[in-house]
């Protein structure tokens, strides 16, 4: 039984694949039961400029449904900028605004703070099920465990050496977390 529906950007498949260089533990989230991920064209070409092996992207692929839908991006076209538009965080915002009328239980994952805010007010009902990388690695360990608290503090620490994007703040505070809740 599927529990959650998963919305990622592609910078979240890039984290694993590119960033960090963890195509393993990516792929233990993606086929984890308690999770049906969904993902758009613009997504998987973003995630495709990336290097990405043959029997990843086949392992990936298989486990990935593809949000079919027509250029929703027109419709948001007032609201975000012709770049994003260009971008996959429109997919998933679309995709979430979607779902979300259709009452499923999903989670959005959004690294950058201009569209998680957007999505943030275009649905603030759900605003505790959009969050970025790090939020969802720390769901992943303390509710979903498909981390052990060592391995999710590796994962994290990877990211922060990393070129992912993000404040060191916003991962430190993710480390204390999930050290209090392994002891």
């Amino acid at each position: 039984m599927i529990s959650r529906i998963i919305i990622p950007d592609a910078s979240f498949f890039i984290c694993f694949i590119d960033d960090i260089a963890q195509p393993n533990s990516l792929l233990k989230i993606v086929w984890n039961p308690n999770f049906k991920f969904v993902t758009a064209n613009i997504i998987l070409s973003e995630i495709k400029k990336h290097p990405i092996d043959d029997i990843l992207e086949k392992k990936l692929l298989e486990n990935l449904e593809i949000f079919r839908y027509h250029d929703y991006g027109e419709i948001l076209k007032p609201f975000l900028a012709k770049i994003e538009i260009k971008k996959g965080e429109h997919e998933v915002i679309v995709i979430s605004y979607i779902l979300n009328y259709k009452g499923h239980d999903f989670i959005s994952i959004l690294d950058d703070d201009a569209p998680k805010k957007y999505l943030t007010r275009l649905i603030p009902e759900k605003q505790d099920s959009i969050m970025g990388t790090v939020g969802f690695i720390e769901i992943c360990t303390s509710t979903y465990s498909i981390f052990e608290g060592n391995e999710a503090i590796s994962i994290l620490i990877l990211i922060k050496a990393s070129k992912f994007r993000i404040e060191e703040r916003i991962i430190d505070e993710a480390i204390q977390r999930v050290n209090g809740a392994k002891r």
